[in-house]
């Protein structure tokens, strides 16, 4: 069952209910429902699907059958959109879901840093001001600014998604994360946020004018010696594959690819479908 529960604690942690799919007692996949923002790759409020397929070896005629029942479910909730993300190694588990009409919207690293191993000197040319709670709106309207002309494409519809998000989910966000508005001089030049539990490292953005500065490279090594102090072991972020120059800052700092994963999208809703399309084809 603990294959099942760190999908299934996610959901709970959401507060989506969810089915868990299964053969006699070997789990074969769960669907999870509920309403954005979630993935924020819908506007707030759309209903949606998280499908999961614990385990990648079942036999094509089973996970056909998984995905069959898991999206009749998804449709009689009237969902706009089902999502499942997919090692990219499991070529054919892929090609299964592409065949049922899943399309690929997005692929990526997880790289992880050993922090244990090493030690991260600061310059004072920096100003980090942790934001309270009720600067959260300022400091979202500063990450879609921050964050734009990036290759990732659920970024940039997800940037497109954060306006009227309910107050609950910035509540929920803010306890999660520590957030940081990064000044030069006065001036907001970029923005942070991680987890101090996990090591995740959510966003990092800088304005477009003071890229090539040298300042993505501080702002890493601030937030690197911050998990190192919460007593994090490990730094954790996840980055488009095609984002060449993060994919360089992030190896000399001294992260390392640990997975690559495809996310693939099951449309119900077609004006979704030409939203996601419109950004792919901007991409490209």
């Amino acid at each position: 069952m603990e294959k099942v529960s760190k999908y299934t604690k996610q959901a709970e942690i959401m507060n989506m209910p969810y089915w868990v799919f299964a053969e006699d007692t070997r789990p074969i996949g769960i669907i999870a429902l509920g309403k954005e923002p979630v993935q924020l790759l819908a506007p707030i409020g759309t209903p949606l699907a998280m499908m999961y397929l614990v385990d990648t070896s079942q036999p094509e005629d089973k996970i056909r059958t998984f995905v069959k029942e898991a999206l009749d479910l998804a449709s009689k909730s009237n969902t706009a959109y089902a999502s499942v993300v997919l090692p990219s190694a499991e070529e054919k588990v892929i090609f299964v879901f592409e065949s049922m009409d899943f399309q690929e919207i997005d692929d990526a690293y997880v790289m992880t840093c050993n922090l244990a191993e090493k030690e991260f000197e600061m310059k004072e040319e920096l100003l980090f001001q942790q934001i309270q709670r009720q600067e959260m709106l300022e400091f979202i309207e500063l990450a879609k600014m921050f964050l734009q002309a990036s290759p990732d494409v659920t970024l940039t519809i997800a940037l497109g998604h954060l306006h009227g998000l309910p107050e609950e989910f910035l509540d929920f966000y803010y306890a999660m994360e520590k957030f940081y508005l990064v000044k030069k001089n006065g001036e907001i030049i970029g923005i942070v946020n991680y987890n101090p539990k996990t090591g995740q490292i959510s966003n990092i953005g800088v304005d477009k004018g003071q890229r090539g500065k040298g300042y993505g490279r501080k702002i890493m090594l601030f937030t690197l010696s911050q998990l190192k102090e919460s007593g994090c072991q490990r730094a954790r972020l996840r980055v488009h594959v095609k984002n060449k120059p993060a994919l360089r800052l992030y190896k000399s700092l001294g992260f390392v690819e640990v997975g690559r994963y495809k996310t693939l999208i099951f449309y119900f809703s077609d004006s979704i479908k030409k939203d996601h399309e419109r950004v792919l084809k901007t991409e490209k």
